[in-house]
């Protein structure tokens, strides 16, 4: 997984994601952020190419950005809460549905685990109380009333056998969830009737009941029970948000400047995180792409004591990865936001003395003496700390050894 990661990282399809937005190749860095360390509007790519046809035999480049970002998606994204509700918002509970649909064990097993986990705490909500919870509502209407919600998932069942752990059982119980969640409070009206493509999965609920496929107990009751509620098509709940009011919640949620300070407020603290998480298994570079981005696209409602300690942090992984110039100018930007950042005036110093090792220049004994006030700082605000003492000792000698280089040659100069 890291290593299939870290070519991502270097090739991010650039031309397929340019593609999905109508416009020519993405810039490497804008892919990469779309991919690794998405914005909430970014959720927009993965709803999209989720959904999309992609035949193998004329789309195979495609096919595979889809699977790499369900990869990601499951993996990585899934887990940040705001990228979810913004996914579910574009409509990505549909895009999943699709998925189901793909040729492709590992999706399809992902993409019902996904369904799962996103309905289930929704569909335990009460009614809505915010148009933006009503548009959820809505989203989960039109997802499990849709004619391939049904046929996906009755494909699976009508297989002799697992095709992924648990796929009958996971497919009887989101049938099941469904059902109670549509049937619930549900309205006399013309519009408010299940697809016809609910015979098709009451046929492929007959027939794995039939096939003699192992069945839990309770989940042979489910199916059976299910079967009941589905013969004839049952009534349903009408579409909890439709028509002007539909317009009106999605004018608001998708509004351009809405939406742009939305980014920047979950941008530093989700980019932080990643940042952290990849710095933890030795992603230098994805790291320090996270931490950049994190201070970029959150600028506009960053804290200065937290914007600190993101620049400190990606003076850090600089420092790691051999780039001390950058780490030095990360570690200033830091204390400059917050001048009482005992770990940035640490790392400017190392920065600086790492920097000072590799010229053999005038400008040595420069950086040397900037290290030195560095760690003098540190030690200033962290007197206890022995590393900070001990580097501040390797500084102060570094400036010595060189001062004392640079005194014969003055000398020289000096004398006539």
């Amino acid at each position: 997984m890291e290593s299939g990661m870290r070519k991502l990282f270097a090739n991010p399809y650039m031309p397929e994601l340019g593609h999905l937005r109508g416009k020519d190749p993405l810039e490497l860095e804008d892919a990469q952020r779309i991919i690794f360390f998405p914005r909430l509007s970014d959720m927009e790519f993965y709803a999209k190419m989720f959904s999309r046809d992609t035949p193998e035999a004329t789309a195979k480049r495609e096919q595979n950005l889809k699977f790499k970002l369900m990869s990601v998606f499951y993996t990585i994204h899934r887990l940040d809460g705001g990228l979810v509700d913004r996914f579910i918002h574009l409509c990505g509970l549909q895009s999943l549905v699709a998925l189901l649909g793909e040729e492709h064990r590992v999706i399809q097993s992902q993409a019902i685990e996904l369904l799962t986990d996103f309905l289930g705490p929704q569909m335990s909500l009460p009614a809505a109380t915010s148009s933006r919870q009503a548009h959820i509502q809505h989203q989960i209407y039109s997802c499990l009333s849709s004619k391939k919600f049904w046929r996906n998932l009755a494909r699976i069942l009508e297989e002799p056998g697992e095709v992924f752990p648990k796929s009958h059982t996971s497919s009887i119980r989101l049938l099941a969830a469904a059902v109670g969640w549509l049937h619930h409070g549900a309205e006399t009206v013309p519009e408010a009737a299940l697809p016809s493509d609910v015979k098709v999965a009451s046929a492929a609920l007959q027939k794995c009941l039939d096939s003699g496929i192992h069945l839990m107990p309770e989940i042979r009751g489910a199916a059976e029970d299910l079967l009941e509620e589905l013969n004839p098509i049952p009534s349903i709940r009408s579409d909890p948000l439709r028509g002007e009011q539909l317009h009106a919640a999605q004018a608001a949620i998708f509004d351009p400047e809405a939406q742009q300070e939305e980014d920047a407020a979950h941008a530093w603290q989700a980019l932080r995180k990643l940042g952290n998480e990849a710095f933890k298994v030795g992603l230098l570079w994805p790291a320090e792409a996270a931490y950049r981005l994190a201070l970029e696209d959150g600028e506009a409602s960053l804290p200065e004591t937290e914007g600190s300690l993101i620049a400190s942090n990606r003076a850090l992984v600089l420092i790691k990865a051999g780039h001390f110039a950058q780490a030095a100018e990360s570690a200033a930007d830091a204390l400059a936001r917050d001048p009482r950042n005992a770990k940035a005036a640490y790392r400017r110093a190392q920065a600086l003395l790492e920097q000072c090792a590799e010229v053999a220049d005038s400008s040595a004994l420069a950086l040397a003496q900037d290290a030195a006030a560095a760690a003098e700082r540190a030690a200033a605000l962290e007197p206890q700390d022995k590393k900070v003492t001990e580097l501040l000792e390797k500084s102060k000698a570094r400036v010595q050894s060189l001062t004392d280089e640079a005194a014969p040659t003055a000398g020289l100069e000096g004398m006539d």
